[in-house]
C-alpha cells in the first residue's frame, strides 16, 4: 500500500475514534451543570435571533425584546417563561400574559 492511502485510513480511524471518545466523555464524565452550559454555548453558536412581544390580557403590548436566543418555560410546577436578551439581561414572563416569539430576518 502507498503511504498516502495508509495515512487516509489512519485519519478516518482517528476521526471515528475521537467522535466515540467525545460521546462517552460528554455522556459519563460531565456533570449536569457542565452539560447545560455546553448545550447553551452550542445553542448560542447556532445564532437564533428571536423578537419577543409580550401582550397583556387586554391585548396591549407591554414590552418587546429583540435578539433573544432561546425561550424556556419552567417545567417544575412554576408558572413562568424566561429568556436572556443579547445584552445578557434576564427576563421572566408570568404565564398570566401572552407572548409571541418570531424569527427576525437579517
Amino acid at each position: 500500500m502507498k503511504t498516502s492511502i495508509k495515512l487516509k485510513i489512519f485519519g478516518v480511524f482517528l476521526v471515528i475514534g475521537l467522535i466515540i471518545f467525545g460521546y462517552f466523555y460528554f455522556k459519563y464524565f460531565f456533570s449536569e451543570e457542565q452539560k447545560n452550559i455546553t448545550k447553551r454555548k452550542i445553542e448560542n453558536l447556532q445564532g437564533l435571533n428571536l423578537k419577543v412581544t409580550v401582550f397583556g390580557m387586554d391585548g396591549k403590548i407591554l414590552a418587546t425584546y429583540k435578539n433573544v436566543g432561546k425561550i424556556t418555560s419552567a417545567t417544575d410546577g412554576r408558572n413562568y417563561t424566561y429568556f436572556r436578551t443579547s445584552d445578557d439581561r434576564y427576563v421572566q414572563i408570568p404565564n398570566s400574559v401572552w407572548y409571541i416569539a418570531e424569527d427576525q430576518k437579517n
